[in-house]
């Protein structure tokens, strides 16, 4: 990907990903992970971030991670993962395609971050129910 078109891409990612972020930053501000196990999850209904989602789907992702073609007995499946890796985030876009020409999409996205001395994974995620999904993996 030509690096102008590449910036722009990464500069429409991180503003939807600051707005996304503060959501996070309000949805865990009170959070003692000391008291979480291993893993949360928290669903934030916000159906503002509709379009900017829409936007996060659309965009062209720079690198192929990973192409599969597995053999099912209905016929070959193919599993491609794009990924558009920043300093701040990970996006990644899973397309899988089945023999019968049905075609999944998943966008998320990932990042690490540090509470009360915890380092965390989350996972981002938007149902089609208008549902901001973070899912918090406490790893230290």
């Amino acid at each position: 990907m030509e690096k102008g078109i590449l910036k722009e891409v990464e500069e429409n990612f991180r503003q939807i990903f600051n707005r996304i972020k503060d959501i996070y930053d309000f949805e865990t501000a009170e959070i003692d992970f000391s008291r979480i196990d291993k893993t949360i999850k928290i669903v934030v209904e916000n159906e503002e971030l509709y379009d900017d989602w829409l936007e996060i789907e659309s965009l062209s992702l720079p690198e192929i991670e990973k192409i599969e073609k597995i053999e099912h007995a209905d016929g070959p499946y193919l599993k491609a993962d794009y990924v558009l890796k920043t300093d701040f985030a990970i996006l990644t876009r899973k397309i899988r395609i089945k023999s019968n020409g049905k075609v999944s999409m998943f966008n998320y996205i990932n990042f690490k971050d540090k509470k009360n001395n915890y380092l965390l994974n989350i996972e981002i995620t938007y149902d089609t129910y208008g549902n901001l999904i973070f899912n918090i993996e406490k790893i230290t």
